[in-house]
């Protein structure tokens, strides 16, 4: 199994490299940023990839780099986690085709499972079917959140009461595992690279737009 891990912190990355290499079946590239990352991993095509993204989580802006990384999703299972308390679960949180969060004290568990049994983790995280812990209506809801709308006009554009934005809002921040919207839009500044093209000129979608649609979206 071939791992990759993205970490600013140097003790970080070196503990986390000291903890698995007594696996001699897990081989191991690590990095201090995306950017040196990326410019290895089309060759060492790693299985799993272990990712800090803390600093990209209170920036609002696109960073190309983190964006090519993950598209990585594709072929690998990617694990970001956060310096925060945040996402609150003792177990990775699947957003979205390979793609899961956690926080940064949820790391150590899932290095042990891979530790244990390789192989078991790889198969039970990756999957080649489209996923999405967000139905469609809530990833519409999500959006215009997110773009400070308030609930009386999302309910119009989405032709559904304030009540069910409000409701549409709660099982989002159930589902990222966070308490409100201030710890959301730390975890949206990730998610929303698989979800929208962050661009003030994008259309909105429509109300009836499809997950397939929305997913199938690009940042440009």
């Amino acid at each position: 199994m071939k791992l990759l891990i993205i970490e600013p912190c140097t003790f970080t990355r070196l503990g986390i490299y000291a903890f698995l290499t007594a696996d001699q079946n897990i081989e191991i590239h690590d990095f201090d940023s995306i950017e040196n990352a990326l410019s290895s991993v089309e060759e060492f095509k790693p299985d799993i990839a272990f990712v800090n993204v803390s600093q990209y989580c209170h920036i609002a802006d696109v960073d190309p780099s983190l964006r090519e990384l993950l598209e990585l999703r594709h072929s690998c299972t990617i694990f970001c986690y956060m310096d925060s308390s945040y996402p609150e679960s003792t177990a990775p949180i699947l957003v979205s085709d390979n793609f899961f969060i956690l926080n940064k004290h949820a790391v150590t568990p899932v290095l042990k499972d891979i530790i244990r049994s390789p192989a078991s983790v790889f198969l039970e995280h990756q999957s080649t079917m489209p996923s999405s812990a967000l139905t469609d209506q809530e990833t519409l809801v999500m959006n215009y959140w997110m773009a400070e709308m308030p609930n009386y006009r999302i309910a119009k554009k989405l032709n559904i009461s304030s009540r069910t934005v409000y409701v549409h809002k709660r099982h989002i921040t159930q589902k990222m595992k966070v308490h409100n919207r201030l710890e959301f839009c730390f975890v949206y500044n990730l998610i929303k690279y698989l979800y929208w093209p962050i661009n003030r000129k994008a259309t909105l979608p429509l109300s009836r737009q499809t997950k397939s649609d929305i997913l199938s979206l690009s940042i440009n």
